[in-house]
């Protein structure tokens, strides 16, 4: 009796939800190794990070969505945990190597970013692997409506980190950046940002030649032929490219809407997190599977 109080005791202060555990692993893909992390069940949701950045980008997703749904991140070969790059490679092969080896057949795939654009070539090029794709403050490959000011960023953090490694002080022109400038996170959030950007090894800056290859079509040609519904979330205070590359996208994508998170920056599931969780839940959890 006493046990079976106690039990019902802790279900009123826990929901009646048992800890859950994650699982984490290093999975053989292709020529390369991915770190990787699963927690919860239900249907499959993907985690896809940021250039410069890893699978901790996630941290105020991860429990929420936990919740909810199986979720899975990862690090990108080259970032985090995984493999160092050593040529250049398609991420959208490596994912769908991750997903045959963790047998999903079809998963959610939300990105930032990189992550974003992953998840929309992922989308265009296999198809019949995803439910949903919410990609946030992408800047497909080929789009090519960029600022000035956006290019000269990128250039000028590739000059440096080329000519003078990955030190404190390129990682701080990049901390700065308006790429990885934070404008509502809490400060647990910005030391996790920092301590990111610490970890990782440059080697995207120092040698671009190992950047993610998307090949050709670019992705920008191809998402047009996404059929999966698709969440477009920019960030208010992101760089104008990103806006653009965003209408751009709705233009083109036949099942398609886009959200814009005010007070957020390009990270905006960092920035603005509960708002973040909140659309991304929803749009997932709806149905029937159309959002137009």
């Amino acid at each position: 009796m006493r046990i079976f109080v106690f039990l019902s005791l802790w279900g009123m202060f826990t929901g009646g939800v048992s800890a859950q555990k994650t699982l984490t692993g290093l999975a053989p893909v292709a020529d390369t190794k991915l770190y990787y992390e699963v927690e919860g069940k239900g249907e499959p949701v993907v985690f896809i990070h940021e250039t410069a950045l890893d699978s901790r980008q996630w941290n105020a997703q991860w429990k929420a969505f936990a919740r909810h749904f199986r979720v899975i991140r990862y690090d990108i070969r080259g970032f985090g945990q995984s493999a160092r790059a050593r040529d250049p490679h398609n991420p959208s092969d490596d994912l769908k190597a991750l997903l045959d080896f963790l047998k999903i057949e079809k998963a959610h795939i939300v990105g930032v970013a990189l992550g974003g654009n992953v998840a929309l070539n992922f989308a265009a090029t296999h198809p019949e692997r995803v439910l949903k794709i919410v990609a946030a403050d992408a800047n497909p490959d080929g789009f090519t409506d960029g600022t000035p000011q956006l290019k000269a960023v990128v250039n000028k953090i590739v000059d440096l980190a080329s000519h003078h490694g990955w030190h404190d002080e390129q990682q701080d022109v990049w901390l700065r950046s308006p790429l990885m400038r934070l404008y509502a996170a809490d400060d647990k959030t910005i030391i996790n940002l920092s301590e990111m950007i610490a970890d990782y090894h440059g080697d995207h800056f120092i040698n671009p030649r190992i950047d993610p290859a998307f090949g050709t079509p670019t992705t920008l040609d191809l998402v047009s032929s996404i059929r999966a519904p698709t969440l477009l979330l920019v960030g208010e205070k992101d760089e104008e490219s990103f806006h653009r590359a965003a209408d751009t996208m709705v233009q083109k994508i036949p099942n398609v809407r886009k959200a814009v998170i005010k007070g957020a920056g390009h990270l905006s599931n960092m920035d603005k997190p509960k708002t973040f969780n909140k659309l991304v839940i929803h749009f997932l959890s709806t149905n029937p599977m159309t959002i137009k």
